[in-house]
């Protein structure tokens, strides 16, 4: 896709064009379409996870393959990062390799923007820290349309750690885009300092939940919590937490979103999870189809100036013309 981006870090790296022809093509995509890639090579992605997955890195890898693409786990830890090589210097050389793209993921925020302005490779953020979830939001969004339909007037509500999840962040720059009223919900300590337009705050869980369409759950992000903002969570579920009867209490029916990986008795109950209310193994598989959207869509960008190639090679060291 000319124009694509070649280092996706956040939802506003992209237009709403872009992000609507993501959705056409990843549609297309699980509808059995054939990839769409250069001809002229075969594909190589790595992908870098200095923090835990199973959902991102494990549906990267199949979109990757059924792309017809060759997947490289890059294993930071054993690499010469540990000797004192820098991000860049690493990056490089895995382009100059034959990599097309990196997906990195990192406990770091905004750990890409060093790269906006001179990529070394393609990038595409796989999560950095409390930052920015930016494909995790984009396969939302294209779950919320099949399961929701017209997004425009709908209100969805974020139920849970708020303040440290990354992809509620990036759902608070798409959703409102496609019309959607955004809640967030949950402790007050569990809410971003920052208002956003399109987007209400509240820690009335009834009022919430009687005013929604549809609920989108968080786990609780111990990892990202500092040391002094510890807090006992044990009785998470009886406040916070979804479960049939606190909707049979409302008298609703709603579709229960979940990012992943779900705290079963803590944020969401186990008789919902094993429920058609259960939206999250829809998530999963629209996973593949976006994420080889996205791919697709990076490396026929036609960008030129990724690697260190395109830099001002034609001064010599004592900066004299060649």
């Amino acid at each position: 896709m000319n124009g694509f981006p070649s280092i996706l870090e956040s939802i506003q790296d992209l237009t709403k064009p872009q992000i609507d022809a993501l959705l056409e093509r990843a549609n297309a995509l699980k509808n059995r379409a054939p990839a769409r890639l250069p001809l002229d090579k075969s594909l190589y992605v790595a992908t870098s996870f200095l923090e835990h997955s199973t959902r991102t890195k494990f549906s990267f890898a199949s979109a990757i393959k059924r792309l017809g693409g060759n997947h490289i786990d890059f294993q930071a830890e054993n690499s010469s990062l540990k000797k004192g090589e820098s991000l860049e210097q690493t990056l490089l050389t895995l382009y100059y390799q034959g990599i097309d793209i990196c997906i990195i993921r990192t406990n770091e925020s905004h750990l890409l923007d060093q790269f906006k302005d001179n990529p070394p490779i393609k990038i595409i953020n796989g999560g950095d820290g409390s930052n920015q979830h930016p494909t995790q939001a984009l396969l939302d969004l294209m779950t919320f349309i099949e399961v929701l339909g017209s997004l425009k007037g709908k209100r969805i509500t974020i139920i849970g750690d708020c303040e440290h999840s990354r992809v509620t962040h990036s759902l608070i720059e798409l959703l409102p885009q496609y019309g959607v009223e955004l809640c967030l919900c949950g402790p007050e300590s569990f809410l971003p300092d920052t208002q956003a337009e399109g987007v209400t705050h509240t820690s009335d869980l009834d009022w919430a939940l009687e005013n929604t369409d549809a609920i989108y759950l968080l786990r609780i992000q111990l990892e990202r919590h500092d040391q002094s903002d510890q807090r006992d969570n044990s009785g998470y579920h009886e406040s916070w937490g979804i479960n049939l009867s606190k909707l049979k209490k409302h008298n609703v029916t709603l579709p229960i979103f979940h990012p992943g990986p779900a705290n079963i008795g803590v944020e969401i109950s186990q008789e919902l999870v094993d429920s058609n209310l259960w939206m999250a193994h829809h998530q999963v598989r629209n996973s593949v189809y976006m994420r080889m959207a996205i791919i697709e869509a990076m490396v026929g960008n036609g960008d030129n100036k990724v690697g260190a190639q395109y830099r001002d090679l034609s001064k010599n060291i004592l900066g004299e013309d060649k």
